[in-house]
């Protein structure tokens, strides 16, 4: 070991205190670039293993392909496994609804395909023998028809003909006649299991039959199958090609035909060209797209594309903020050994050793922060892998698995030297640069200006002599505090950003739930005879259950308010083309009643009247400033008392409507108290009637609401789920607490991950604050003392300090506030786009928790600093010269 490592190793061992927290600082940043990575790998290959249990474990299918030719894909070099399916064939089955899908399409698999081709049971067992068959679900949902497990079916299975032409999955049903299935024979199956709608490669969605499963046996292979495989790696990397080899078509017309950003941009005619290549191809084929942009790492997905995002952004941030940090390290300890380079390079050392010096010392901290940085980061993806799938288990139907690969390894460690790298490389080139003379007399960071540094009185007078001797010491050095106020800066505006996003996140969950102000609403059609909103109003969990029916009605004048017709002026619509529709909320007799004396109104007085909900909450985009105006204005220029003429709309079984109803309808009152079922804060005003009146104006209604303020929600949906099952009736359930809870859910492992981001962001910047500023105050122990040898008492000697805490503090926040709430405002205006609309709130909280968290970090650091200079010896520290 030469010289220079040798005194390298030993500024090390003198300076622990230095050494460690600079270790620390490259293990939190080296644990969060690790994290960042195994998340990252860890969600794609958790989306992998869903999309492969999902819908199949391959990335191309080939159909009606000889068996021969099938056989000899099994021997190609790039492919790793082939599954064979054999369509036996299609039957009409009695019973199915669905006019568009009249079959079955019976089909047997061999024992790879049965376990490679996203078969997700729901019943039951996979066959196993001749003679036993597995059903779809799909049947009985979509087609109405009922089949148990243990039942024997027997089937007419043929050959679907049109045309001349056979018929497969991937042509739509004609429902013109010109379809036949021919060649038929009669099978019977015994069912054994129930199994999920296969995935849209197998059965796309315009599939005319519902697929059943059957085994494939050696001695039933065919004349022709159909052929499911996976390529290998070598495979996938040109699957285009090697696909287009399979079909016998050209790889570019392939290649084009699923590139949709270049397809569409071709002329019709060559368009038409490359479709009717493929479509003479040897075989008929579908693509699992999914999987293939999944494994391939080609970015098609948005949920792949948002990770990938998310994760490079992460790791820019990381790399800056941790190159910053660790920088700032390096240049505290080249500060501090300026003297000693000045000295090594008056006795010979060149620049190129010096700099060989610097670089050595950042790996020798690389080679402890690194590996201690892997296993953090290795077990805090661990434990985030368990926490988010605590909250996902409930609301998506995937979980996430924990995926340490020697990429994510190999990246982290990449990664973190290249940030150790260009942390060290500005401290070498400056080590390398200073000349000796410059260098003993360590004059080059302290700028004497010939202007004269004035001191404001104000510092004088709160903070005395010390004050101003701190404040023109400032003024003269500022190189010595910009990277800790740089580096303040950098916490606080990433903390403010982040918890602005984190706390937006939350509000829209609660303004979700607040603008309904219902936990669940559910909507049926009804002539009005029936007795649903009673029995609701008996069921247990609930706080309130309010039932109502809606109908509209056509002004024959709109008497606008002057605020809503500058409105659409504003807008460009034209009055003429505004919808001139009011919808009537039909409330039953007792809920109209509760409703009522909430607004101090006599029953009597207004049965026989409308109550006007006329406020409504409209924004629109303004060019000139690029930017939303919202505004709560009322819609009507109507008031209590005033008559209103129009037509209802009353519809029929069918939802047509089918004839008008001329109303005149007296005002009882306006109001903007909203009775629960009622969305709050929409974009129409509307009328509120009791039943009874209801019934004159419109005679039966066909859509009906029954709302519930819910204590639990779960319990509720189940309750309306078995009143509702014994009719015909249509409804559907909206569970606004489910999913509102399910946004939480989402929104918390979010904040999670923010949060967690954010503390380890902030302990790199606390490290290298505790590093600048402890190094700093250890660099100007003679000033110190020489101050304190004069006459400086211990009092203006906090002054003194004090004062530099203040405007370490102050000079940070007064620039990372600003950029902080600049960019929570960026991210509200990200996230605001579309119909949804909420007004920003500057983040008060999180600046006044930043700002507390600065000033207590400072004092804290300031304070122990302080304790340690005050137990050295005045003499001793000015004699000695070589701190």
């Amino acid at each position: 070991m030469d010289l220079l490592k040798k005194l390298t190793w030993k500024n090390l061992q003198l300076n622990k205190k230095r050494a460690i927290m600079t270790i620390i600082g490259i293990m939190l940043s080296v644990s969060l670039l690790t994290a960042v990575a195994s998340m990252f790998f860890s969600a794609r290959t958790s989306l992998i293993r869903h999309e492969i249990e999902e819908t199949g474990n391959f990335h191309y299918g080939f159909f009606h392909v000889p068996m021969e030719e099938a056989e000899g894909l099994k021997e190609h070099r790039k492919v790793e496994k082939v599954y064979f399916t054999n369509p036996v064939g299609y039957a009409l089955l009695e019973g199915i609804q669905n006019e568009d899908k009249p079959y079955v399409y019976v089909q047997s698999y061999d024992q790879e395909a049965m376990e490679n081709m996203g078969i997700t049971l729901t019943k039951g067992r996979l066959p196993e023998k001749e003679g036993e068959i597995l059903i779809s679900e799909h049947l009985s949902s979509n087609g109405g028809v009922e089949l148990k497990v243990g039942e024997k079916i027997r089937l007419e299975v043929g050959v679907r003909m049109g045309g001349g032409f056979e018929l497969n999955q991937t042509n739509p049903y004609d429902p013109s006649g010109n379809e036949t299935i021919e060649q038929a024979e009669t099978k019977e199956y015994v069912i054994v299991g129930e199994m999920e709608r296969l995935s849209l490669a197998v059965e796309p969605y315009s599939a005319p039959g519902y697929t059943f499963i059957t085994c494939l046996t050696e001695n039933e292979k065919a004349d022709f199958v159909d052929v499911y495989i996976r390529y290998n790696r070598a495979g996938l990397k040109e699957h285009y090609a090697l696909t287009a080899q399979i079909l016998n078509v050209k790889e570019e017309s392939f290649r084009l035909l699923h590139n949709d950003s270049e397809f569409f941009r071709l002329e019709d005619e060559k368009q038409n060209e490359i479709h009717k290549e493929i479509q003479n191809g040897r075989y008929a084929y579908s693509i699992h797209e999914q999987l293939i942009m999944l494994e391939t790492g080609v970015l098609g997905s948005s949920a792949l594309n948002a990770l990938a995002a998310a994760a490079v952004l992460v790791v820019v941030i990381i790399i800056c903020t941790s190159v910053f940090c660790i920088r700032n390290s390096f240049d505290i300890s080249i500060t501090e050994k300026i003297r000693q380079y000045g000295m090594l390079s008056s006795v010979g050392a060149t620049k190129k050793q010096i700099r060989k010096n610097v670089y050595y010392e950042a790996c020798l901290l690389g080679a402890a922060g690194i590996p201690l940085g892997l296993l953090a980061g290795i077990a805090a993806s661990m434990v985030l892998i368990h926490v988010s799938n605590h909250f996902l288990k409930d609301d998506f139907n995937i979980l996430l698995v924990f995926d340490l690969s020697w990429p994510v390894i190999v990246c982290a460690v990449l990664l973190s030297m290249i940030t150790i790298l260009l942390s060290a490389r500005k401290s070498a080139v400056k080590a390398s640069k200073i000349s000796p003379i410059q260098a003993i007399r360590n004059s080059e960071d302290i700028k004497i200006n010939r202007a004269k540094i004035t001191c404001p009185k104000w510092v004088g007078k709160i903070f005395g002599v010390g004050g101003e001797i701190s404040y023109k010491n400032l003024k003269r050095s500022r190189k010595k505090y910009r990277a800790t106020i740089i580096s303040i800066i950098v916490c606080v505006s990433v903390f403010i950003a982040l918890y602005s996003f984190v706390d937006l996140a939350f509000r829209v969950v609660d303004n979700e739930i607040e603008q309904y102000g219902y936990s669940i609403q559910v909507s049926y059609t009804s002539d009005g005879t029936d007795d649903y909103g009673k029995q609701a109003k008996s069921m247990d969990h609930t706080k309130d259950v309010n039932a109502m029916s809606v109908a509209s009605v056509i002004w024959n004048e709109v008497p606008y308010t002057e605020e809503y017709r500058n409105f659409h002026k504003e807008t460009g619509v034209r009055q003429e083309d505004v919808d001139v529709r009011l919808r009537t909320y039909i409330m039953d007799e007792d809920d109209f009643k509760e409703y009522i004396s909430k607004l101090h109104l006599n029953y009597e007085e207004v049965k026989d009247k409308g109550i006007l909900i006329n406020q409504v909450d409209l924004f629109y985009y303004k060019e000139e400033i690029d930017d939303y105006i919202e505004m709560r204005i009322d819609q009507y220029d109507l008031k209590a008392g005033d008559w209103v003429d129009g037509n209802f709309l009353i519809r029929g079984e069918d939802t047509e409507i089918m004839r008008t109803e001329p109303v005149h309808i007296q005002i009882a009152a306006v109001t903007d108290e909203v009775p629960m079922g009622v969305p709050r804060g929409g974009q129409e005003a509307y009328f509120i009637v009791n039943e009874q009146y209801g019934k004159k104006l419109t005679g039966s209604t066909f859509l009906r609401y029954i709302s519930i303020d819910s204590v639990d929600a779960v319990e509720n949906e189940k309750d309306i789920e078995a009143i509702f099952s014994v009719h015909e009736d249509y409804y559907n359930i909206l569970n606004i607490h489910e999913n509102a809870k399910g946004m939480e859910s989402t929104y918390t492992l979010i904040a999670i991950f923010l949060y967690g981001f954010i503390i380890v962001i902030a302990l790199i910047g606390v490290t290298n604050i505790f590093n600048t500023i402890t190094t700093n105050m250890n660099l100007r122990r003679r000033e110190f003392a020489m101050l304190r040898s004069i006459g400086m008492t211990e009092k203006e000697f906090r002054r003194m300090v004090s004062l530099e805490s203040f405007f370490y503090g102050t000079n940070s926040l007064m620039i990372g506030v600003p950029i902080g709430t600049i960019l929570s405002y960026i991210i509200f205006k990200v996230l605001m786009t579309g119909s949804f609309r909420m007004k920003y709130e500057l983040p008060m909280t999180g600046i006044l928790i930043a700002a507390g968290a600065v000033f207590l970090l400072i004092w804290v650091i300031m304070n122990y600093s302080m304790n340690q200079i005050g137990k050295q010896n005045v003499i001793e520290t000015i004699r000695n010269e070589n701190i």
